[in-house]
């Protein structure tokens, strides 16, 4: 077996940890914590798609991969006539920790024009694309099998310019 079809298998596997527990409602904290990094953001990718769908937006593809990068998420918001790309960002917070986690904040500028990039690909690949913009959707995981969903709308601009 190669090292990439060992890379497929290993997500794929990571993938359906995170969507059977999504289905099962195993969402204890103890089993959260034994998520790998991987499994957690499928968890928090999933959770994002049921997020944008119950608020009337059709999810178009997940994990959109180009020469950039890739972006979690595309959406179609059916009100605004969007194509929106999502970036989505998952953290779990500790029993002991008193401080508030932000996982947006993650979306750092460098991280924004990646993302610009790979809406530039997006675009080039489903041309005629008419309105785009980023979102990102922060989640965080906390005790008690409780979770925040923070949605930013418009995160950021695009200059197709650059």
């Amino acid at each position: 077996m190669s090292t990439t079809d060992r890379q497929a298998e290993r997500i794929g596997n990571s993938r359906r940890v995170a969507e059977e527990a999504l289905k099962s409602g195993d969402d204890s904290p103890e089993f959260i914590e034994t998520l790998t990094p991987k499994e957690l953001g499928y968890l928090g990718e999933a959770l994002a798609c049921s997020y944008l769908e119950e608020r009337g937006l059709e999810v178009v593809e997940r994990q959109y991969r180009c020469r950039e990068g890739e972006a979690d998420i595309i959406a179609h918001d059916l009100d605004s006539d969007e194509i929106v790309l999502v970036e989505v960002k998952t953290r779990r917070a500790s029993r002991s920790s008193a401080i508030d986690i932000y996982p947006e904040e993650a979306v750092d500028e460098r991280k924004r024009l990646r993302y610009a990039r790979i809406a530039s690909c997006y675009v080039m690949e489903h041309y005629p694309v008419t309105s785009l913009r980023f979102d990102i959707i922060a989640i965080t995981l906390l005790s008690g099998g409780a979770a925040r969903i923070t949605h930013v709308q418009d995160a950021f601009e695009w200059d197709a310019q650059r």
